[in-house]
Order: structure tokens, then C-alpha cells, then sequence
């Protein structure tokens, strides 16, 4: 793929930059270079190479589950009048 000087101008024109002829040719020639990088990253062949989730193979360590909290329903519900059979009752929302 190329990229000439009408590009830079359009690509100039969408992103609203003021660029004088100078930085457009300088911004030209950087746009090519990696365009040139990537035309030779798509010539390598990767076919028979495994792709990976991770470059490096690590496995995460986690904690042991511990139970940290307590059901302790029945002790909070006692604080209230606006409990019954283990819910909590409040006001209607739908109709």
C-alpha cells in the first residue's frame, strides 16, 4: 500500500489539523516508513507457528478461598419491624 501527498491532505482534513507543506512532507514520509514496517511484517510466514495468549507461560496464583463473612440475617432482621419469614419487606414499586 501507498500514501502520497493527497492522502496526507485528506487524513489532515478528518483529524482537523493544520499542517504547513513541510510537516505534511515530513508526516508523509513517516506514514510510509510504517507502512513499509507492516508490508514486511505481513511477508512473514506464520503458518506453522502456534499462536499464543501470552508470551510468557506463567499460571496465576490465587488465594485459598476462605470464608470471611457469616450469614447473620437473623440478627440484622431483628433490628427491624419491616422484616418477615427471613425478607424484608418494602414498599410497593410496580404496578
Amino acid at each position: 500500500m501507498s500514501i502520497d501527498k493527497s492522502d496526507i491532505k485528506h487524513l489532515c482534513n478528518l483529524s482537523k489539523l493544520n499542517l504547513d507543506e513541510d510537516e505534511q512532507s515530513v508526516f508523509l514520509s513517516q506514514m510510509q516508513s510504517i507502512l513499509g514496517m507492516i508490508e514486511e511484517l505481513q511477508e512473514v510466514d506464520t503458518g506453522d507457528i502456534e499462536p499464543m495468549a501470552h508470551p510468557l507461560q506463567m499460571s496465576q496464583r490465587l488465594r485459598v478461598d476462605e470464608i470471611t463473612e457469616f450469614n447473620e440475617r437473623d440478627k440484622y432482621q431483628k433490628n427491624t419491624e419491616f422484616a418477615e419469614d427471613g425478607f424484608y419487606k418494602v414498599p410497593k414499586v410496580i404496578d
